[in-house]
């Protein structure tokens, strides 16, 4: 799938992986590796709980959870994946995506 059929109706998903570093190459190997699939849109190296955050968006959640079992889930390495997906895009790359509204909404309640 090319970027531009990606714009069309995706679905974008946050993969946290926690790997088990490898000697002598540290994170670098599977970095590279994951870096190889087109799907991938980032990776990063992270602090904290988990060790790389992966994004990718996919037709649908089924292609993206396909990805990560086939793909992600079977690199040598890879101790487990956690798979977020974005329900609602507010600002991305800067840019806002929801008109911001002046109004004060109530809600009223009974």
């Amino acid at each position: 799938m090319d970027k531009t059929e990606k714009n069309q109706e995706s679905v974008t998903a946050l993969i946290e992986v926690r790997i088990a570093p490898q000697s002598g190459t540290g994170y670098e190997r599977i970095a590279q590796r994951i870096c190889q699939y087109e799907t991938v849109d980032s990776l990063y190296l992270m602090t904290g709980c988990y060790d790389l955050l992966v994004t990718i968006s996919g037709s649908s959640m089924q292609e993206v959870a396909e990805f990560v079992y086939e793909h992600l889930a079977t690199i040598e390495g890879v101790a487990g994946t956690a798979t977020h997906f974005v329900m609602k895009k507010y600002k991305e790359n800067g840019q806002m995506l929801v008109k911001n509204s002046d109004r004060q909404e109530r809600i009223k309640f009974v």
